[in-house]
């Protein structure tokens, strides 16, 4: 077995996988064809005393043998014609002094499967076959105009042919087919295994991703949150030198949080995780309006304004996903904001045209080159300003979500006028959202003599976000994980507690898990804040008796909207049903 085995291998070794493959099929065809062609010889002499075919089979038998010491010598390519050519004029041969042309149709078969088993270029395989194809014509030209003369004289020697023969081919035939066999489960296998080693590294890198996203938030949120204190305070909101580092902190922070959540929408659309549509009622207006006023703060460093614009056929309401929809705004805002000319207006344009809804951002920058415009929705694809790079994600999650939303995006730039994305999505009206109705300002609230409890083990948000209450006029408690919490929260019932979502000791989940289950802390309203945006945490922490799940960057003025639902209650004593994710 051994001698066969390195027969088999000869000529193998300096060789990729692939040449070695069909390398091992050449010599093991060319071992198995001398085999029975000797074989075949011997036997036939035997039974019928004819010289001629022993000594044809003998001299084929040699040929064979060479095909071998040619590979051995790494002439693979010259041993793979030379074995077909050799079964191949073999074929003639026999079938001519042996009359059996039913056993050339066999062979066909044969040649065919070895053609594209043993040749790795398209052309070397059509030779092969074309070969192969002149021999079959050859065969049958001679089987009904013999120009070659028969010796079997006999129909016993013509049965003990067919005996003989068939068998043979069969088994060379079996063997092609066997050899297709495995490859196929090879092929199969390696592809599972590849698979299997392609998801665990995916996998890997979206929990990498995932954590990485969380981690970069802590301390982005807690940036965030420094620059809006800032921005509330008076004495920085009247000096001509602190308000412009106080912008430029928002913005950065603002630019940053928006980046690293677009890694992480990148990783779950590559996952096929956000590709469900959640449609609710939209104010059109007031949505748009609200998006303008967030990001007028970061249009500010700049001087820049943004305006809207509202045709009169445009409805009060729409139905749509607002979470991608307020993506897809954000994006373009973005980049507006940051391309736009200093000095300059960002115009956000909404109308219905053809039934389908429109709508425009368009900035006054110096445009896009005519030769990027194709590219400019390709992932990763980027451009430098003077505050900040990004990741190039932003206009290819914009162009997937608008998809999603059953619309389409198209881009329109010059140097002159500056450049205008614009989108149209099919319009679907509905009523007005309870949510969408304007909310009083941040400092409008007044929350005197309320008890907030402030769980976050990151120090400097946990520092700055009770900076923001008590000046809302809440009593503020810290806890920096959730054991301490349940404590804390045991002593002072507070009115409303404000989690993060992953802690060290006792985290977010089983936080709440522990007060929904304490007699005194049940109906305490928790507002949960995450770093973490992965699909299923939202409603898993809802579930389990959040009454609030917003993400991280904080926005005071949205955390101050969901703290009135609470704090101003005549029920606050009660826990109200769970609301959406705010996202």
């Amino acid at each position: 077995m051994a001698i066969l085995r390195n027969i088999i291998r000869t000529g193998t070794q300096n060789v990729d996988d692939i040449a070695k493959h069909a390398i091992i099929a050449v010599n093991r065809f060319s071992l198995v064809s001398l085999i029975l062609t000797s074989c075949f010889g011997i036997v036939f002499y035997i039974l019928t005393g004819e010289l001629q075919i022993l000594a044809a089979g003998l001299t084929e038998a040699t040929l064979l043998a060479g095909v071998l010491w040619l590979n051995s010598r790494h002439k693979h390519l010259w041993a793979s014609y030379a074995y077909i050519c050799i079964i191949n004029a073999s074929l003639v041969y026999f079938s001519g002094i042996l009359a059996a042309i039913i056993e050339v149709h066999l062979a066909f078969l044969l040649m065919f499967g070895a053609s594209l088993l043993f040749f790795r270029k398209d052309r070397d395989r059509m030779i092969s076959i074309g070969i192969t194809a002149l021999t079959l014509l050859i065969c049958e030209y001679n089987y009904s105009y013999p120009f070659i003369n028969p010796i079997l004289k006999t129909d016993y020697e013509q049965m003990l042919l067919r005996w003989l023969a068939r068998p043979g081919i069969i088994l060379l035939d079996s063997l092609v087919l066997w050899y297709y066999k495995k490859t196929n489960e090879a092929l199969y296998n390696d592809l599972m295994k590849r698979s299997k080693e392609l998801e665990a590294a995916n996998t890997s890198k979206n929990f990498f991703i995932r954590v990485t996203n969380h981690e970069l938030k802590g301390p982005l949120n807690a940036i965030h949150e420094i620059s809006q204190t800032l921005l509330l305070n008076d004495e920085v909101d009247e000096s001509p030198s602190l308000k412009p580092l106080a912008e430029d902190l928002y913005t950065a922070s603002t630019t940053a949080m928006q980046e690293v959540t677009n890694v992480l929408d990148m990783s779950q659309i590559e996952a096929g995780k956000i590709n469900q549509v959640d449609n609710s009622p939209i104010n059109i207006r007031q949505f748009l309006m609200n998006l303008c006023k967030v990001h007028q703060y970061t249009a500010n460093r700049k001087k820049v304004s943004i305006v809207t614009e509202f045709h009169d056929q445009l409805p009060l309401t729409i139905i749509s996903d607002k979470a991608k929809l307020t993506k897809v705004m954000s994006n373009l805002l973005v980049n507006a904001v940051k391309f736009t000319a200093p000095k300059s207006r960002v115009t956000v344009k909404a109308y219905v045209k053809d039934g389908l809804l429109y709508m425009a951002v368009k900035d006054r920058g110096k445009g896009i080159e005519r030769e990027r415009l194709h590219t400019i929705f390709d992932p990763f694809e980027t451009e430098q300003n003077n505050l900040m790079e990004g990741s190039g994600l932003g206009l290819f999650i914009t162009r997937h979500f608008i998809e999603l939303l059953g619309g389409k995006i198209a881009v329109n730039s010059s140097p002159k006028e500056g450049t205008v994305f614009t989108l149209h999505m099919p319009l679907t009206t509905g009523q007005a959202a309870p949510q969408d109705v304007q909310q009083p300002a941040i400092a409008a609230a007044d929350y005197s003599g309320k008890k907030v409890l402030i769980c976050e083990d990151d120090e400097i948000s946990r520092v700055y976000l009770a900076k923001f209450l008590e000046r809302t006029g809440c009593t503020t408690l810290l806890a920096d994980n959730g054991a301490n919490a349940i404590n804390l929260a045991q002593q002072e019932m507070p009115d409303l507690l404000i989690l993060d979502s992953h802690m060290p000791v006792m985290s977010g989940k089983e936080t709440i898990t522990h007060i929904r289950k304490h007699p005194q802390l049940a109906h305490l309203p928790i507002i949960v804040i995450s770093g973490d945006a992965y699909s299923g945490e939202s409603e898993e922490l809802l579930t389990a008796g959040a009454s609030e799940y917003l993400l991280k960057p904080v926005s005071f003025r949205t955390l101050s909207d969901v703290m009135r639902k609470y704090l101003t209650s005549p029920v606050n004593n009660k826990r109200l049903p769970p609301a959406q994710a705010i996202r």
